[in-house]
């Protein structure tokens, strides 16, 4: 396969994987908006999930405030933002449009009418009441691009770089999201196991699809701390946890090092990654800090799309 169609397939699988992801963070902040008191967080709802999505500079640059309204249009809309919801939309369907005959006419008709659509939105003015049926669409509309890709691809090297780019980007988002309800937690460690610290969790929960999945996993117990971490980072059978993400990846580029023929830098440190999740657990990533493994795995996630780019897009490096 030629390395720009596999870059296009993998960006735009990930485009649209980052637009269900923006979709959540926007619930997630949604939801816990409505619980009284969040304001003794360490960040309100809101500045979190531009802080969790990386973009809060980029957005106070324009804005120069925190204002609901204005966050939500900005990770709605603003064009100008290269991670609003829109402008995954636009970016999925410019990628797959130069690699149309790399995927089947089912797959091109789902996004490219997920790009139309869009503007029925925006067309009318915006107002903060509709944000919840938007979510909504969003994520119907990504579930039926996956659904559409599964049932009609064929499972070549095409689909392997499409699967990587969803779980690349699926990794990224759940240690992201998880850091969320880190940064609204109370400021104080005396506040963990709290009522609203336990009913934060499991808007989360829902917030990701994973609520009644914690429920059939660990039956009709309580949502605490140490299960969390155990379910959305270490569980093999929650397919939103960072592990299930990582095994994707880790079988993926496996088939890609066998296809070709040829073993790799990211290769070898996506094996290092998965080995380190197999054998931990809860109470070692707390006493590590939750935090501190959050933000040292999006570190570590982000240099092997560096090395997976030069080494199947670029051709720069093996």
């Amino acid at each position: 396969m030629l390395s720009r169609t596999a870059e296009n397939l993998y960006w735009t699988a990930r485009y649209v994987e980052r637009a269900d992801s923006i979709a959540r963070l926007l619930e997630v902040a949604y939801r816990i908006h409505l619980i009284p008191n969040t304001h003794e967080g360490y960040m309100n709802e809101w500045e979190s999930i531009l802080q969790a999505s990386g973009i809060k500079e980029e957005y106070l640059t324009k804005y120069k405030e925190i204002n609901k309204d204005k966050i939500e249009y900005f990770l709605l809309f603003d064009e100008t933002n290269g991670s609003c919801i829109k402008s995954c939309i636009m970016n999925a369907r410019a990628n797959l449009k130069m690699v149309r005959t790399a995927v089947t006419l089912e797959v091109w008709n789902t996004v490219n009418s997920w790009y139309h659509d869009i503007g029925k939105y925006e067309k009318e003015k915006y107002n903060s009441k509709d944000l919840p049926e938007i979510l909504d669409w969003v994520k119907r509309q990504v579930n039926l691009i996956k659904g559409t890709i599964d049932n009609t691809q064929l499972i070549n090297d095409g689909f392997d770089f499409i699967r990587l780019g969803l779980y690349f980007e699926r990794a990224d988002f759940t240690a992201r999201i998880i850091d969320v309800k880190y940064f609204i937690l109370l400021p104080s460690s005396s506040y963990i196991g709290s009522q609203v610290d336990n009913f934060q969790w499991s808007l989360m929960l829902r917030s990701v699809s994973s609520y009644r999945g914690f429920k059939w996993a660990y039956g009709n117990s309580d949502i605490d701390y140490k299960k969390i971490i155990d379910f959305l980072i270490l569980s093999s059978i929650c397919p939103r946890s960072i592990f299930f993400a990582i095994d994707k990846i880790h079988h993926h580029m496996n088939r890609l090092v066998k296809y070709y023929n040829s073993s790799n830098k990211a290769h070898k440190k996506i094996q290092t990654i998965y080995k380190g999740l197999r054998k931990s657990n809860a109470d070692q990533i707390i006493e590590f800090g939750l935090h501190e493994f959050l933000t040292k795995f999006i570190d570590d996630i982000s240099a092997i799309y560096n090395d997976l780019e030069n080494v199947y897009f670029l051709g720069t490096d093996k």
